[in-house]
Order: C-alpha cells, then sequence, then structure tokens
C-alpha cells in the first residue's frame, strides 16, 4: 500500500506495474497545455520521500513543460518484475488508463511489431501488445457487448464511445485477441532476444 502526506499539486497516479506506469504515459496529456505527449526524462525511481513512493520525470513534447509524475505501484514489484512485460496481475480494472486507452496502446504497439524486421521482437511486441488488449478486456461487465459509461475516465473518451459505439463492441475485440501471441509463444520469442525493458521496444 502507498501512504504519504501530499500536497495539492502532488497527484498519485495508482498502478500495478512498471509496465503499467511507462504505458501511462503513452496516453497522458500534458497536464499544462493537455495537448502534448509527455516524454520520460530519466528512469522511473523509487522514492520513499516523495507522494506515491515512485517518481517518473517528464518534460512536454510541445510546451516543454517539466512534470513529475507521482505513482503508486501495488503490489510492490520485485526487481524481476520491474523488467516484466507484465502489466496487472490481478483481475482488477486500471484506474490509471481507461478503456480507449488500452485500445489505443493495443493498435499502437500492434502496429509497432508488425513494422519490426527482427522476427523475435516482433513476436515479442505482439504479445505485449495481447496484454493491453487483456487489460482493455477487464472493463466490459458480465457478457455485456458494450462497456458502461465508467470506462472512460474523461469526457473526450467518453464522447468517442458515444459517437461511434459500434467500434467498442467486445466481440471484435476477443476475435482480435485470439490471433495474436499467448505467453508460451512470447518466451519462446523472448529467449531469442537479450534482456530488455520491453517497452523500449516502441517508444
Amino acid at each position: 500500500m502507498c501512504f504519504h502526506l501530499m500536497s495539492p499539486d502532488e497527484q498519485v497516479v495508482y498502478v500495478h506495474s512498471v509496465a503499467e506506469a511507462y504505458l501511462y504515459l503513452k496516453v497522458a496529456p500534458c497536464p499544462r497545455c493537455r495537448q502534448g505527449a509527455l516524454k520520460e526524462k530519466s528512469d522511473l525511481t523509487k522514492t520513499a520521500s516523495a507522494a506515491g513512493g515512485w517518481t517518473l520525470p517528464t518534460v512536454c513534447g510541445k510546451c516543454e513543460e517539466e512534470t513529475v509524475l507521482h505513482f503508486c505501484i501495488n503490489p510492490p514489484p520485485t526487481r524481476a518484475q520491474a523488467g516484466s512485460p507484465l502489466i496487472n496481475p490481478t483481475a482488477q480494472q486500471s484506474s490509471a488508463i481507461d478503456l480507449l486507452g488500452w485500445l489505443t496502446l493495443f493498435q499502437a504497439i500492434l502496429d509497432a511489431s508488425q513494422k519490426e524486421t527482427n522476427k523475435a521482437a516482433g513476436r515479442e511486441l505482439a504479445y505485449e501488445a495481447a496484454l493491453c488488449l487483456d487489460e482493455a478486456l477487464k472493463f466490459y461487465e458480465g457478457e455485456n457487448e458494450l462497456p458502461t459509461d465508467d470506462a472512460f475516465f474523461s469526457e473526450t473518451s467518453l464522447q468517442r464511445f458515444r459517437e461511434h459505439p459500434e467500434r467498442f463492441a467486445r466481440s471484435k475485440w476477443r476475435e482480435r485477441r485470439l490471433l495474436l501471441p499467448d505467453k508460451k509463444a512470447r518466451t519462446e520469442s523472448a529467449d531469442l532476444l537479450k534482456p530488455r525493458p520491453w517497452w523500449r521496444f516502441w517508444r
């Protein structure tokens, strides 16, 4: 658990892994201009004195505003897990990235896998894309074909859903998941690659 008395500007993002923290960086807008993409200035670091216990210095690619993101990672990662592709070892939905965010990440990483010339690296990326899709599917309740409004964390993403609900049909994304590598296939591909934080492949 993460406990810390924080100031109003020290907003903590709750994630389930180091991987999810880096993925959040890919979909979170700049807190100042709300338009630019955030880029990491240095690595995610365990910082006991900081709100959440983990910090990630970033800079906006548009307005160049520097921001330190604060994360709480639960369950606390081990050294091995910090470099693994595991996004969420629990059955809980993400509270940091909404359904549209996970689908956006899925498509971005899948596109990167298709452009990768190294077959093992491409298969590794395809597996990471599959994990993002797994996170997206957690937002569907029961056997409902469409998500509820609370699967979207902003008015912008909710509006996207309301304008094109057919793009969020559960059956569509389940079918796509069946075409992607499973854990066994990923392990066989990973054995051919040098150890490397997986998010570095496509950032």
